[in-house]
């Protein structure tokens, strides 16, 4: 009988630290549930913007040229999708849209089309995320178009509706650089724009 006691006394002895240790491990794994699976290696969301998209100022390839943007504040939205290819890092694509009014009565329209690097974060219901786009600008005024390079950075945060739905803003600086060669070199221009957007994400 004392036997019996002491067996049942020692197997408590060591099943109790071993069940310790896994609810601790279990309560580790909890904590960074990255945002309850939505943000883990394999998973994918599509995002749907629109915005202003405020011109900020040019960079000018000679200083004669007048430093002021003659652009008014205008529209943006855009169409994403990226695939997390590790747990919380997402990559993926952009097609965007924007256009401005000029000062003389114009349009200028900008359609940027990216490829897309993410890093996300949260703890529900809210979650964040900071990146950058790389791509180029198909770019048109008056009928006479121009291909550029394209590159924004910044991030945003987001509330979680549901399971699936989150809406939340954003802020992103584009970086548009209209590039001429040869004779037309001193046409050179660095855009500088400044986007504020709402959007909503579908995680699947």
């Amino acid at each position: 009988m004392k036997r019996t006691i002491a067996a049942v006394f020692a197997l408590l002895c060591i099943a109790l630290p071993l069940s310790a240790q896994t609810s601790a491990k279990a309560d580790t794994e909890g904590s960074d549930d990255y945002f309850g699976g939505l943000h883990k290696k394999g998973s994918q969301l599509i995002s749907l913007t629109t915005g202003a998209e405020i011109p900020l100022f040019i960079l000018p390839a000679d200083s004669t040229a007048t430093s002021a943007y003659p652009l008014g504040v205008g529209a943006s939205f855009s169409l994403n999708y990226e695939y997390f290819i590790a747990n919380h890092w997402a990559l993926g694509g952009s097609l965007t849209g924007a256009f401005n009014t000029t000062v003389g009565g114009r349009t200028l329209f900008m359609a940027p089309i990216a490829l897309k690097m993410g890093y996300w974060w949260g703890s529900a219901p809210m979650e964040y995320t900071v990146g950058t786009d790389l791509g180029v600008n198909i770019m048109r005024l008056s009928g006479d178009g121009v291909i550029t390079p394209f590159a924004k950075v910044g991030g945003g945060a987001f509330v979680q509706m549901n399971q699936s739905w989150s809406l939340g803003g954003q802020v992103y600086w584009w970086l548009i650089p209209e590039l001429h060669f040869g004779s037309y070199a001193s046409l050179n221009r660095y855009g500088h724009f400044l986007e504020i957007s709402i959007g909503a994400l579908y995680h699947f």
